[in-house]
């Protein structure tokens, strides 16, 4: 799979990596994919405290959890997580197209030639303040991106699990000018916990309950002759039957998420093993 000016060695990517990443095998993968960073750090829960499984290899990833801000990845953690050798995508995320715009130019202002792109990470605010998640805003967002970046940087466009919208949201971002499209991004879940007294939590579902939604969304871009754009395919990724699943409705590279925050380590097994099937095949 091309995206930008590389090709990826392996269609297995990590994304949302955890920034303190370690193990064998990281280098064998095809892309790291940073967890969604804002403009300015976003005070909340830690990633051990936020994120919970809420059945079996199924996350809520609460809403109040904390997000960093552009300036600590760029200085404290892309280092890490470029000393795999592997390319690595920054994914952003901003309450409007000017959001998109700011960051996109600080990122490449600081970092552009050390990061491979930037993956838009579309979704609706939980709060239900903000824009409407239309084709027309995809398009202005992708293409606030896509202006400030040099032009062999890829963008990435991951969408949200809407399977009866999706097709126009993906049409948006390709006249934007989208370099690839990911499916798909959380769904929006609301979680009861045992105690009868405790508040509702409310965030985004990832992980096995997601991935016959994904694969629908895979499916629905992947046959729609409109779209030119190559699809990366992730939610609920945990083994070699599940990256062949992705690949089988017409994704040509997926990202493990969920699966990684359960096993460390999971995603560069599963890179190891489709090279391998890869090499036995020919």
């Amino acid at each position: 799979m091309k995206l930008g000016a590389i090709t990826l060695q392996n269609p297995v990517c990590l994304a949302t990596a955890p920034w303190d990443l370690a193990g064998d095998g990281c280098e064998h993968l095809g892309a790291i994919f940073t967890k969604t960073v804002t403009m300015e750090p976003r005070p909340g829960l830690p990633g051990d405290e936020g994120i919970l499984q809420v059945a079996d290899q199924t996350l809520l990833n609460r809403t109040d959890i904390r997000t960093e801000g552009a300036e600590g990845l760029v200085h404290e953690h892309l280092p890490r997580l470029r000393r795999f050798g592997v390319p690595v995508f920054v994914s952003v995320t901003a309450p409007g197209v000017p959001g998109f715009r700011k960051i996109a130019r600080y990122l490449q202002r600081e970092a552009g030639e050390q990061i491979a792109g930037l993956e838009v990470y579309i979704t609706a605010p939980h709060s239900g303040a903000g824009p409407d998640i239309t084709a027309r805003y995809v398009r202005e967002a992708t293409e606030a991106v896509r202006n400030e970046l040099r032009d062999n940087a890829a963008v990435v466009v991951k969408l949200p699990p809407w399977p009866d919208h999706i097709r126009g949201l993906a049409l948006g971002a390709q006249e934007g000018g989208a370099t690839a499209l990911a499916a798909t991004n959380t769904l929006k879940v609301l979680h009861l916990p045992a105690d009868p007294g405790a508040a509702p939590l409310v965030g985004g579902l990832s992980g096995e309950a997601l991935r016959p939604l994904a694969l629908r969304c895979v499916w629905e871009l992947a046959n729609d002759d409109k779209l030119q754009l190559p699809i990366l395919g992730t939610g609920g990724i945990f083994t070699l039957r599940d990256v062949q699943d992705y690949l089988r409705v017409g994704a040509q590279a997926v990202q493990v998420a969920s699966g990684e925050w359960l096993s460390p380590g999971l995603t560069a097994r599963l890179a190891a093993e489709v090279a391998h099937t890869a090499s036995a095949t020919r």
